[in-house]
């Protein structure tokens, strides 16, 4: 590691790597430092790196491969090569596992994630996999297995860094040496959805250019202190403002106080009109023709809120289908595209714009009734002895405050034409609680119904599967819960 990073051979390194008792790694402050502080200072020499114009790839791998793929082949190309890599003492330091569902997961595991959405993209990335594996010659994989792929692209999609290009998009995908034993520190919210959230990521990676006369010295990327970071405290990157399913799929953790998680309700405008249609067809429509005239002009109520494309997106198909997607936010923030369209079909008939949200809080409970409750996942994640201390106790406010405002709200089933959604709420003795400061956490604790051993938190040790699964569903449940319950 010492070919040319600066910082970490002085007398007194200011970062060390730290490895846990549970597998964990990531990086410490071994000295007190001051903001603005440069922490490392990397040249991109280090880096794997994969671009459109990288003349290897484009001879050895399929044309269209995606970046991931081509990443991980050259990823798989160098560990071939051994001890004569240049890459090769970073190689030895990958992890041999990532905790991607997309690996670890069962056939029999994926009821256990309870959201379509998701399940949809785990199939998805599994056929572009299986579908590659044929595609791939030996002298593109180095020789790999299928599982060695596999564990390949974890690593890509989990450990990649990348550049912004002037059209728009990613211009370079690299793997990056000690920067990616960062671990991700991402915006929090105080504890439950919609409550304010603030920074926690302490450090900000840029590419900083080479002098220009000295132009041989390459880019190189900067490690920057955010903030002032005492001796002993843990160096934290944030990986992006983006929701869990990101997190969950590549790279095998949930963060539990996400603001940027949302929980799509439909694919696109055209399914939640369909949906609409089935379920609140208006009244008095003549015909079929009358029908398709008023949706119509509800679609376009809705697409006239989109953004206008701009020639820097450069979106990928992949990108474009998500864009399409309508989904719910923290605080029961309901997309602009979805309201607009419902509320054209309510003013149609004369309703209050209220009977748009009642249409959309609607979807949220069909979709919460094919889920198992959401105070049982939360109370089984905090029975879970692998649970640590904080995050046991937000599970435990986040069951209660639940529990009961499910228990207490005056319509706990929305009626569907056709359908009835069943929905229902294990009761829950003790009310929610309060906001609670740190030194009050450990007795609101043991003051909680069931925390160590009553019968009202399931008991026993979750497996790393279902652990995984009830971590990111009950955080998708809160979400529709919370657009249901405001109403």
């Amino acid at each position: 590691m010492s070919a040319g990073v600066d910082d970490l051979q002085k007398e007194k390194c200011k970062l060390g790597v730290y490895h846990a008792e549970k597998g964990e790694r990531g990086m410490l402050s071994l000295q007190d430092i001051k903001a603005g502080t440069v922490l490392l200072h990397l040249p991109l020499r280090l880096a794997i790196t994969d671009h459109p114009a990288d003349q290897e790839s484009n001879e050895v791998m399929f044309e269209g491969a995606p970046w991931s793929l081509r990443l991980a082949c050259k990823l798989l190309r160098e560990k071939a090569k051994g001890s004569a890599s240049p890459y090769h003492p970073y190689l030895q330091v990958l992890p041999e596992h990532v905790p991607s569902p997309l690996h670890t997961f069962a056939w029999e595991d994926m009821p256990d994630i309870e959201v379509p959405d998701m399940t949809q993209q785990l199939h998805h990335a599994s056929w572009l996999l299986s579908d590659a594996w044929p595609r791939l010659s030996p002298e593109a994989t180095g020789g790999a297995s299928r599982e060695e792929l596999e564990w390949a692209v974890s690593v890509v999609h989990s450990r990649t860094f990348g550049t912004a290009a002037k059209e728009g998009g990613t211009a370079v995908h690299m793997l990056l040496p000690l920067v990616d034993f960062l671990n991700h520190g991402g915006d929090e919210t105080e504890c439950l959805p919609g409550d304010p959230f603030a920074p926690t990521a302490n450090v900000r990676w840029h590419l900083v250019a080479p002098p220009s006369d000295n132009p041989s010295e390459g880019f190189q990327m900067h490690l920057v202190a955010r903030q002032d970071i005492p001796e002993g405290q843990e160096i934290l990157l944030s990986y992006g403002d983006r929701n869990n399913d990101d997190f969950f799929l590549h790279y095998g953790f949930v963060p539990l106080r996400n603001p940027h998680d949302d929980a799509v309700l439909f694919q696109d405008l055209t399914d939640a009109l369909d949906w609409h249609y089935k379920h609140f067809k208006p009244e008095g429509l003549a015909n079929e023709a009358d029908a398709r005239i008023l949706y119509q002009a509800a679609a376009e109520a809705g697409l006239a809120q989109e953004r206008p494309p701009s020639p820097e997106d450069n979106l990928t198909a992949a990108m474009q289908e998500q864009e399409q997607k309508l989904r719910v936010y923290p605080g029961a923030l309901v997309d602009g595209r979805l309201m607009a369209a419902f509320q054209h079909l309510a003013a149609s008939q004369g309703q209050e714009p209220k009977k748009a949200e009642a249409a959309v809080a609607a979807r949220c409970q069909q979709l919460l009734a094919a889920m198992s409750p959401l105070p049982d996942d939360l109370k089984a994640l905090a029975a879970d002895p692998w649970t640590e201390q904080d995050d046991r106790w937000y599970y435990v406010t986040a069951a209660q405050h639940y529990g009961v405002a499910i228990q207490n709200h005056p319509q706990t089933q929305v009626l569907l034409q056709g359908s009835t959604p069943e929905v229902a709420a294990p009761p829950v003795q003790s009310p929610a609680l309060a906001q609670q400061d740190a030194s009050s956490k450990a007795n609101a604790e043991n003051d909680m119904p069931g925390v160590t051993s009553t019968t009202d938190f399931q008991k026993g040790v979750l497996t790393p599967v279902r652990r995984l699964a009830l971590m990111y569903r009950s955080q998708k449940k809160m979400l529709l819960w919370d657009v249901v319950l405001q109403g």
